[in-house]
């Protein structure tokens, strides 16, 4: 596991540690690592989808077979 330093306004981390003892994180660190794996999980999905999309369309896409493609879309 990486660690890192992050500076938040006062304000801001009031907020969050509020928001983590209502959601029940156990540290405002812990909400933290939440929100960035989520908006890592939610972007990827949303970004094969649009991928998978153009696909079905063959719009600005190379034609693949399945197991390219999902060579293809594991490389990312």
């Amino acid at each position: 596991m990486k660690q890192i330093s992050l500076s938040l306004p006062e304000n801001l981390f009031n907020l969050s540690k509020e928001h983590s003892n209502e959601y029940g994180f156990r540290s405002v660190q812990e909400f933290i690592v939440d929100l960035v794996r989520n908006k890592v999980i939610v972007e990827k999905a949303e970004r094969y989808k649009a991928i998978e999309n153009r696909m079905k369309q063959g719009k600005g896409v190379k034609s693949m077979t399945q197991e390219e493609a999902k060579e293809y879309l594991m490389s990312f």
